[in-house]
């Protein structure tokens, strides 16, 4: 079986997973949100023992970057998504449209540390669930298709995956007119997928990817509790996961990550299987 058929059928059974999570959220309510995260995994479970097999465990682990922590990567996979959340509160500050609030402290600054390194522990393995799924197995069977074109088809699927919720409930992205929310949703997923997938491909490894989707999440987070502003929909659409700083944020990682690609300095890891 090729990789663009094992691409296409991958992806059938995750979005058809998803699709049916959907109907189990009058039952379990938020508890659709990390169930709906694990449909990449189990997809690809399906592939590598039921439909298209490529070896035991121990090549599976490999395959899919889970054999190797990516430590070099950790600190942009960390800084990167904080980077771009600060500044939009900065911008939002400035502009008028938000008011910066200070975190309120509860306990020593240990503790505090505690919190969030377990958060983004916790985030991580959450994160886990998806990126084994859209970094670990599909990207690198659609680098076939050009390397950039890949990381950026591989992100917008991402972001159409989370249609299912996001269209028929109110767990996710529930602020904003649906015919603004989800262009800039789609958008934002499709550059992140540049960041993550440089990520994947400089370091071999899925884990480093995982911790960069699991800081973002993490800085949104931070950042909503941190910000007041008269609106809920100046988040959404203006400095929130998927508002338009963000993606100017990551059109500027883009252009840099495609440069360094493009000098001749890298050299990517994984390759097409």
């Amino acid at each position: 079986m090729d990789n663009s058929r094992k691409a296409f059928i991958f992806y059938g059974i995750t979005l058809a997973l998803a699709l049916a999570v959907t109907f189990t959220v009058p039952r379990i309510g938020e508890a659709s949100l990390p169930l709906t995260m694990m449909t990449p995994t189990v997809a690809t479970l399906i592939m590598l023992t039921v439909i298209a097999p490529e070896g035991g465990p121990r090549k599976a682990l490999s395959l899919l970057g889970l054999d190797r922590a990516g430590l070099k990567a950790w600190p942009l996979a960390i800084a990167g998504p904080a980077a771009i959340h600060l500044a939009g509160l900065v911008i939002l500050s400035l502009a008028g449209l938000a008011v910066f609030t200070a975190p309120q402290m509860t306990g020593s600054v240990g503790f505090a540390i505690f919190k969030i390194l377990s958060g983004l522990l916790i985030g991580t393995l959450f994160a886990l669930g998806e990126e084994i799924g859209w970094r670990g197995y599909l990207l690198p069977r659609l680098l076939g298709r050009g390397v950039v074109p890949a990381m950026l088809l591989v992100g917008f699927l991402h972001g159409v995956w989370h249609l299912p919720l996001m269209l028929t409930t109110d767990l996710y992205h529930n602020s904003g007119n649906p015919l603004l929310v989800v262009p800039l949703f789609l958008v934002t997923l499709t550059l992140a997928g540049v960041f993550f997938g440089f990520l994947r491909l400089w370091t071999g490894s899925v884990w480093a990817v995982a911790i960069a989707h699991a800081a973002a999440n993490m800085a949104w987070e931070i950042m909503t509790e941190m910000t007041q502003t008269k609106s809920a929909v100046v988040l959404e659409y203006v400095g929130g996961e998927s508002g338009v700083i963000m993606i100017g944020g990551l059109l500027v990682f883009c252009f840099f990550i495609v440069r360094h690609m493009n000098s001749g300095k890298f050299k990517a890891v994984v390759e097409s299987p």
